[in-house]
């Protein structure tokens, strides 16, 4: 019996520590997709690639046997991943439809998955790094916006300490279908940021040559960001 809890732990620990980190090939949206999975102070991050300038930031959540991300949907919903690494092959399960379904990616060199992403501007302000749930806008007169108001929807926001923004993408679903457009998630771009002087935000969109500036400022777990006819407040979240 002594032995049999030793080998369970043994196997236990193993997944525990199991190396996840590493770029991908294989096919889930399109035909050649590469799935990069780091980690960022503790977080893991993954990026689906689908195109030349079409790719998806997610928050991965670890697992006792591997790691599960969401991918959003058309329709609203999201698709739960679930990864795990056998030697150099990536292996995902998902059910979709009904329906169970099972993909491998192998794994490839870090130089290929480097051209994936590309950290940019060199000043950052490490006090924004992490996720940030929007809590109210206010009009720059101090009145609450009722229009740009998303109390009640929980938006969130996440600066990751390489530069990347992770985006909560019904933010984009849901103007999409506000104004009778179809949005496809697979469009929607590779956010970066970076800071100037602790009070100004950069967010960059290269793919489409934008550069935005804001300015904001850090009180407690809140953070207050100023755009053109706008003051948002978001609160940091918890871990």
């Amino acid at each position: 019996m002594k032995h049999i809890f030793i080998i369970l732990n043994f196997i236990c620990f193993s997944s525990l520590s199991q190396n996840l980190e590493g770029v991908y090939s294989g096919s889930l949206v399109g035909d050649q997709d590469l799935i990069l999975i780091e980690k960022d102070q503790g977080n893991y991050l993954v990026t689906l690639q689908t195109g030349k300038n079409t790719s998806l930031l997610m928050l991965g959540l670890q697992k006792v046997d591997g790691l599960t991300f969401a991918v959003p949907l058309q329709d609203g919903d999201e698709l739960e991943v679930f990864t795990t690494k056998e030697g150099d092959v990536l292996f995902l399960e998902f059910e979709l439809e009904n329906e169970r379904f099972n993909l491998s990616f192998d794994s490839v060199s870090k130089s290929h998955g480097s051209k994936v992403i590309s950290s940019l501007g060199n000043q950052k302000d490490e006090r924004l790094i992490g996720t940030w749930i929007e809590k109210q806008a206010f009009s720059l007169d101090g009145t609450i916006d009722k229009e740009m108001d998303n109390s009640t929807k929980n938006y969130k926001i996440t600066y990751s300490s390489d530069g990347r923004i992770i985006p909560d993408s019904r933010i984009f679903r849901d103007v999409a279908n506000k104004h009778g457009h179809r949005f496809d998630f697979s469009d929607l771009p590779t956010f970066f940021w970076s800071t100037d002087n602790n009070c100004v935000l950069i967010t960059q969109i290269p793919s489409v040559n934008q550069t935005f500036q804001s300015t904001y400022k850090i009180q407690g777990d809140s953070l207050i960001v100023e755009e053109e006819k706008i003051r948002k407040v978001f609160v940091k979240e918890k871990k």
